[in-house]
């Protein structure tokens, strides 16, 4: 017997916002921080921009499938838009020592 119930309409809203909205801060976050590390690392802007553009679209799918996937809400939300505001940070830190 299934004693499981459906989910509320909230809860189906906030699994969509954290997989759209917390995947792009999170891709973002990627894409930066990894653009960012390249520069740092000595390959030209360009080639890092395209690498990172390339496996944005294979990280933002990853993320989107996994905040449907997840057990918590709350831990979608957390990795998703912590990690993102977290590693777009460290890419702003990394690239004001770059300047």
């Amino acid at each position: 017997m299934n004693t499981s119930t459906a989910p509320s309409t909230a809860h189906v809203i906030g699994r969509i916002a954290a997989s759209l909205l917390g995947g792009y801060a999170f891709t973002w976050g990627v894409t930066t921080l990894g653009i960012t590390g390249l520069v740092a690392l000595g390959v030209d802007y360009h080639e890092a921009h395209t690498v990172l553009m390339l496996l944005a679209f294979l990280v933002f799918l990853t993320v989107f499938l996994w905040a449907f996937a997840a057990r918590s809400l709350t831990r979608v939300w957390g990795v998703l838009g912590l990690g993102g505001a977290g590693m777009t940070g460290a890419a702003w830190l990394l690239q004001q020592q770059l300047i």
